[in-house]
């Protein structure tokens, strides 16, 4: 009996212990910087790739259709040096076709439920204050990983920076004006999941955000 007196008593000093808990702070925190960034497209950050015959769509394996690489120049100017980054965000995800999703931007739907495509976007002759550096990359700005120019695809809500050294000391560097050629490769879909007899449209579309670090 003494035994099962002091289980019950543990037991009521656990939940005592529990309650006491009955607050908790939030805080808000953050910095305005002094410096502005601004990014610039050329083009007006459109790809054109004007009107594609139907029946010019590959009819052999692998099937889809790749379309003739487009580069756009990437430019961002501040008003100092900065410490930023350039995130992607695809505004039409969820419509690369499986197995391409996790690198590639969608090109939209066509009759609300048929996967048109898909696009890569790469770097290459990337300058920083008119100097090369290395590419890096992250997804949360905290670890970085090297973003070799031409070889690796800058995926979607990934952001990229500049950095002096790489590998796993890899780390932001402050840049004023950084150049870049954004190269797209656009594919279409196997044309045997596309609707015929009508007009399909390619409605890619991509946000690339400063992110101040």
């Amino acid at each position: 009996m003494k035994n099962s007196i002091f289980t019950a008593a543990l037991l009521l000093a656990s939940v005592s212990n529990v309650l006491a808990a009955s607050s908790i702070d939030l805080s808000v925190t953050g910095a305005i910087t002094p410096a502005a960034c601004t990014p610039a497209l050329s083009g007006g950050g459109v790809v054109d790739h004007g009107k594609i015959s139907f029946s010019d769509l590959n009819k052999a394996w692998p099937y889809q259709t790749q379309l003739p690489v487009a580069t756009l120049a990437l430019s961002v100017n501040c008003s100092a040096a900065t410490l930023f980054a350039v995130k992607s965000h695809d505004n039409r995800a969820g419509t690369v076709s499986a197995g391409f999703d996790v690198s590639s931007f969608g090109l939209g739907l066509v009759n609300g439920d048929k996967k048109v495509g898909w696009y890569t976007l790469k770097m290459s002759n990337s300058l920083a204050d008119g100097v090369p550096q290395s590419v890096i990359e992250s997804v949360d700005g905290k670890t970085w990983f090297d973003a070799p120019e031409d070889l690796q695809v800058w995926q979607p809500d990934w952001m990229r920076a500049f950095s002096a050294v790489i590998g796993s000391n890899a780390a932001p560097i402050p840049v004023q004006a950084m150049t870049t050629d954004l190269l797209i490769q656009t594919t279409i879909v196997d044309k045997r999941e596309l609707p015929t007899g009508q007009e399909v449209p390619l409605d890619g579309s991509a946000t690339l955000d400063i992110v101040y670090l």
